[in-house]
């Protein structure tokens, strides 16, 4: 494998600011990201007062559904003494959902490993799995090629109640059939019998989206050690009641802090990532399944819409009797992340890191600074099949993003194209034009009211011509086609709906074209936290 690095492509300004210029924003992180700001958090921080021997057996609890292998017990063992984490979460998606969750996967890992080794102290790599979220709509597709052109598959079971995720079961019939149109899309390899067996393997011992999603996570890191917990896990709720509690006595002045933050990060341009209401209460009650967001009004907490409403009391008396009620907002988990777990560094995506910007108050509002918020790593994988054609294009990554190769493209097709034939065709539509004219004239002249029939006639040749015109451009086009292919291959491939890679494709078509284990090989790659996006090839 082969690692090049370059500016990270189709960034926000604040992303890019952030990536670039961290210094700049400090008023609204406690640390940047940077080795000297590790340092300084695992040498400031008070890392004594977490319940590390109920979070271990929550974990552990979790994780026996699934499978924990030797390295995990010993990241287990490590967390009750006196080990730190770097910690990254993700939704729930369908086959893991886009890329970037195993990157973000990728990312812990690496810099878990990388700081046990300068800290001289464990550091321990958590997946934290967003299975509270209810906007199924957001997980419950992938991108595949067909008919070489890129679609949307949408799994069709459709829930009439908007459960979170890891309330939403699936039919297990019906994730096989949508499976199977997945590898009907993929060419037939060496792996594809053993990938697709697997997979119908998990389908089968699970059956809600997380923890479908976590089955095949921890398949896929299962000897790194890598330790998941599912937010909406009931005895991870029952481990937060009272971190619960304080969020609940504190919410009137969470919501007005973080508000104001947000109007800060405005002024400066960088607009609203939260939309933050300075009544909101910054958490969800949770009824059957579904999440209901709560706002304050009149010293009550409300859904206007469930009719729901509740004094503090009651929902203090909630949090304390039944937790698993309660689920944390954009807002508040990040904050419950911290107190419960001891976190030296977590990992973000850009529109992670720009809500994040928004909460320095709130977390000094109970007490703790922010965690140093590392970038996650960006990454493109170049299979060999598409350095083929870049090489015999002479195209590197960058010229996709940029638009060189689809510039070249139609280049291409002009420079093939003869353009006398449809001038040719345009000059037939003029001379019959003329002489249509002639003749509605003469026709007047003799008094032969003809002119609806003659314009009729004209329209059908003109109609012909158009058609010869278009059969031109098809016949064209496919002769030209494996030519044309390889420049849309390529930016369907790396930039595919325009943007990044990882943000389209999932994991199953490069696994299928490169085998079971390409997640170790790209754990082998030294890979530096500096901000850039990283063109892997194959």
């Amino acid at each position: 494998m082969r690692l090049e690095q370059y500016t990270q492509p189709f960034v926000s300004s604040f992303y890019q600011t952030y990536l670039e210029d961290t210094e700049s924003l400090s008023s609204f992180f406690h640390y940047n990201w940077n080795q000297e700001a590790l340092n300084k958090r695992i040498q400031e921080t008070d890392f004594t007062n977490h319940k590390r021997t109920e979070l271990v057996e929550v974990i552990t609890s979790y994780m026996n559904m699934f499978g924990i292998s030797e390295k995990s017990k010993k990241h287990l063992e490590e967390l009750k003494n006196n080990g730190v984490v770097v910690i990254g979460g993700q939704q729930a998606g369908l086959l893991t959902g886009p890329m970037y969750s195993i990157h973000k996967a990728i990312s812990v890992i690496a810099l878990a490993k990388q700081q046990r080794e300068i800290q001289g102290v464990p550091v321990i790599p958590v997946f934290w799995i967003a299975g509270e979220d209810h906007d199924i709509d957001e997980i419950n597709h992938i991108y595949i090629e067909k008919s070489r052109m890129l679609h949307k598959l949408v799994f069709p079971e459709k829930s009439k109640l908007k459960k979170i995720a890891s309330e939403t079961t699936y039919t297990k019939e019906m994730m096989i059939v949508y499976l199977e149109e997945i590898f009907k899309s993929l060419p037939e390899t060496a792996y594809t019998k053993d990938l697709y067996n697997k997979f119908v393997i998990l389908i089968d011992e699970h059956s809600t989206y997380t923890s479908f999603f976590t089955a095949i996570m921890n398949e896929l890191f299962y000897e790194e050690g890598l330790l998941m917990i599912d937010a909406a896990y009931k005895p991870l709720r029952e481990l937060e009641s009272a971190f619960f509690q304080e969020m609940i006595n504190r919410s009137a002045e969470l919501g007005s802090l973080v508000f104001h933050q947000e109007q800060k990060l405005e002024r400066l341009d960088y607009g609203t990532p939260i939309q933050a209401k300075e009544t909101a209460a910054n958490l969800f009650y949770v009824e059957d399944g579904e999440r209901f967001l709560l706002e304050r009004e009149n010293n009550l907490f409300i859904h206007e819409a469930k009719g729901i409403a509740f004094t503090k009391e009651e929902l203090l008396l909630i949090a304390q009797n039944t937790p698993e009620k309660l689920s944390n907002n954009v807002v508040t988990r990040p904050i419950m992340q911290e107190m419960v777990f001891p976190v030296l560094s977590f990992i973000g995506g850009p529109g992670e890191i720009a809500y994040w910007a928004t909460l320095k108050p709130a977390f000094e509002l109970f007490d703790m600074k922010m965690p140093v918020i590392t970038p996650r790593l960006s990454v493109t994988l170049v299979t060999p099949k598409v350095q083929t054609i870049l090489k015999k294009l002479e195209f590197s990554v960058p010229d996709v993003w940029s638009g060189v190769v689809g510039q070249s493209k139609v280049q291409f097709i002009e420079q093939n194209r003869n353009e006398d034939i449809p001038k040719y065709i345009q000059s037939i539509k003029d001379e019959l034009s003329n002489k249509y004219e002639k003749l509605e004239e003469l026709l007047l002249e003799n008094d032969l009211k003809l002119t609806p029939l003659v314009e009729k006639n004209l329209n059908f040749h003109f109609k012909q011509l158009t058609f010869i015109d278009h059969a031109v451009e098809d016949t064209l086009l496919s002769k030209l086609d494996s030519s044309i292919y390889r420049y849309d291959k390529l930016m369907m491939e790396l930039m595919p709906n325009d943007g990044l890679q990882e943000r389209v494709y999932c994991p199953v078509q490069v696994l299928n074209e490169m085998g079971p284990t390409l997640i170790q090989e790209l754990l082998q790659i030294p890979y530096k936290f500096n901000g850039k996006h990283q063109v892997v090839f194959l």
